[in-house]
């Protein structure tokens, strides 16, 4: 696809601007439309669910709120889009390729394109939220569903979350 063709095709998706009660989220709300999806593997510690923040007329951000269940994570991954992340309560350790950092609330991180990253909570006893923001909306636009062929699965080969049974 041109850049030209890409163009046109966005600007046929042009919308109005929504009202302005449909344009604000506060973490104090519900999120979202309800669950996107979710991920659970005891064995490797993934225990994590993930709510899209339906903002009307959305075309290249994809805002999500993620909850990682008391000291567990998500599953190591990468895809096409970047992400920010904010972290809005609980502690983070995020990695990102091959540094690990923590994280408190209010703090942000950034994962560039096709990074292997993940998130774990560092907390025994509260859930940790973070905000993640990527562009998935203009990415799928130009290359499809690739994130249910770019997302490693549990227990993947290089699960963050290793397995005991593994030397």
């Amino acid at each position: 696809m041109d850049l030209e063709h890409l163009l046109a095709n966005i600007a046929q998706h042009r919308v109005e601007a929504p009202e302005p009660s449909k344009c604000r989220w506060s973490a104090d709300q519900a999120a979202g439309e309800g669950l996107h999806y979710s991920n659970r593997n005891e064995r490797l510690g993934i225990n994590f669910q993930v709510e899209k923040l339906a903002f009307a007329g959305l075309q290249v951000m994809d805002p999500r709120v993620v909850v990682i269940a008391a000291g567990c994570c998500n599953e190591k991954h990468r895809h096409a889009h970047e992400s920010i992340f904010v972290v809005l309560s609980g502690e983070a350790e995020i990695q990102i390729g091959q540094q690990t950092t923590v994280l408190g609330p209010g703090a942000v991180a950034y994962v560039p394109r096709w990074v292997v990253h993940q998130s774990r909570n560092r907390s025994a006893t509260e859930p940790l939220t973070l905000l993640a923001i990527t562009d998935f909306g203009l990415t799928s636009a130009v290359l499809g569903d690739y994130d249910s062929r770019t997302r490693l699965k549990a227990g993947g080969v290089d699960a963050f979350a290793q397995d005991p049974q593994t030397p």
